[in-house]
């Protein structure tokens, strides 16, 4: 009795199929009348009121699915990244030559990214073989913007690094005001540094930041791309390090 269900169950299916203009190829289906097709409706409605669990089943299905393939579609993201920060026009702290390779995407104004700034340097100073390639990526206003455009554009005077560990050990929240300020306290030649800030280069940079963390799915700051992983959020020290020693023997693999 439960199989000639089951397959009357299919062959309403597979005319409900063939009723949405589905191939009657692939299904091997007449097409069904209007009373037909209502007939099967009701059947299959029917049946799902009674076992509900069919459709959970589903949708649980449809989601791993949906999550295998976004998945993918970051592993290729992050290959391509990675691959793109071997040779970078972005930013690099540490070891230029560096054989492993974190990404940092960060905003002057995020208090977390603040927070992760010492672990950076001390993960820098311990390790000889780091290249973190840095992603401006100002998610919190104007002010964040301006500071990213001055970072960038105090990288034309070889001057990154310092104006970056600056403006991260600046307590407090940077303004417009701040940002020159730290500017004046690197020695930057801030005539230079507000006309480069409006340069083509500083806007393609800003550009392609925020184009991989939307092929990322990076909406926040801060993110860390190290090996084969994304890392959203802020991490301490001691992760980071897990996570470099990671990519190293995956790398050896």
């Amino acid at each position: 009795m439960k199989e000639k269900r089951k397959i009357t169950i299919l062959s309403a299916t597979m005319g409900l199929c063939c009723a949405l203009s589905v191939p009657a190829v692939v299904l091997a289906a007449e097409t069904l009348s209007s009373a037909q097709k209502a007939e099967v409706q009701e059947m299959i409605g029917a049946y799902l009121k009674e076992n509900p669990e069919v459709v959970i089943e589903a949708i649980q299905a449809w989601r791993k699915q949906q999550d295998a393939a976004e998945a993918a579609i970051t592993r290729k993201a992050i290959a391509e990244l990675m691959a793109e920060a071997a040779d970078t026009k972005s930013p690099v702290w540490g070891n230029p030559e560096g054989n492993t390779i974190v990404v940092e995407f960060f905003d002057y104004n995020c208090p977390y990214c603040k927070k992760v700034f010492p672990s950076m340097e001390k993960l820098i100073a311990e390790d000889g073989d780091i290249k973190i390639v840095m992603k401006e990526l100002p998610v919190l206003g104007p002010d964040s913007e301006y500071a990213a455009k001055a970072a960038l554009a105090a990288q034309m005077q070889g001057k990154y690094d310092q104006f970056h560990a600056r403006m991260m050990n600046q307590g407090g929240r940077l303004s417009r005001e701040g940002v020159l300020a730290a500017a004046k306290a690197v020695d930057l030649d801030l005539d230079q540094l507000q006309k480069d800030m409006e340069s083509p280069e500083v806007q393609q940079e800003l550009a392609r930041s925020s184009a991989w963390a939307q092929r990322l799915g990076v909406n926040g700051t801060p993110a860390f791309v190290i090996g084969e992983e994304l890392i959203p959020g802020a991490i301490d020290g001691q992760r980071m390090k897990q996570y470099v020693e990671l990519a190293r023997k995956k790398k050896q693999q």
